[in-house]
């Protein structure tokens, strides 16, 4: 299905994508060979019915959206991945154009205000595809690099908690945090409320802490506008 209609078509076909259309792209052309089971948002460019590229969304750790946004970390939405073919491969000159157009046309911004993505150096990454697409470079910081037994870069962090899962760590990089926000600073829960965003909690569930958990719903007079 083709999630990209209107405001000026664009000259490539980027599509509401699945996971499992893209994860061999992940594994093959990203530098963690992976991408999360899950996604809030997934798109792909396609040509020839194949992606060339691919962008994955989600909420953040939660002390990552805390660190981004205090007054609402909830309305923080990450891209936690993104992949593209080599240029040879494929006619899209300019992956930051699709993916200006996500951020701008495609992800719903009144339950998303804030965006967050990093960029990391050793993997020989500059950002300047963010910068091209409208992100604003923030908190720079070293951190140590994890691989498994395959030599497959992974995070520490996995399943809402800490830990090395068995794995290696192999040496250290700097990592380049970049936001995007739709709001002035620290108006992210103002914004969200006054586009009708309010937490209820989930009857019968609880988080892995033993809290009630809990989600954000839109009041129904707002929806559509």
């Amino acid at each position: 299905m083709i999630a990209d209609r209107g405001r000026g078509a664009p000259s490539y076909d980027l599509r509401v994508a699945t996971l499992a259309e893209v994860r061999a792209l992940f594994e093959e052309h990203h530098g963690y060979k992976s991408v999360s089971n899950s996604a809030t948002y997934c798109f792909a460019v396609f040509e020839n019915d194949a992606p060339v590229a691919a962008y994955a969304w989600q909420p953040p750790a939660p002390g990552a959206a805390l660190a981004v946004c205090p007054e609402a970390p909830q309305g923080v939405l990450s891209l936690s991945r993104m992949v593209a073919v080599e240029k040879k491969n494929r006619q899209l000159k300019h992956v930051s154009k699709p993916l200006r157009r996500q951020m701008n046309h495609l992800i719903d911004r009144t339950r998303w205000p804030v965006l967050v993505t990093y960029s990391d150096e050793g993997q020989g990454h500059n950002g300047f595809v963010y910068e091209c697409s409208g992100w604003t470079a923030t908190v720079k910081r070293k951190v140590p690099v994890h691989e498994n037994t395959m030599g497959e870069r992974r995070s520490s962090y996995c399943n809402g908690k800490h830990g090395t899962r068995g794995l290696v760590r192999v040496g250290s990089t700097l990592i380049q945090r970049w936001e995007n926000r739709i709001c002035s600073l620290n108006e992210a829960a103002s914004w969200m409320s006054s586009h009708g965003w309010r937490r209820v909690p989930l009857v019968g569930r609880k988080w892995k802490s033993g809290r009630q958990a809990h989600t954000y719903i839109r009041d129904a007079e707002l929806e559509g506008r």
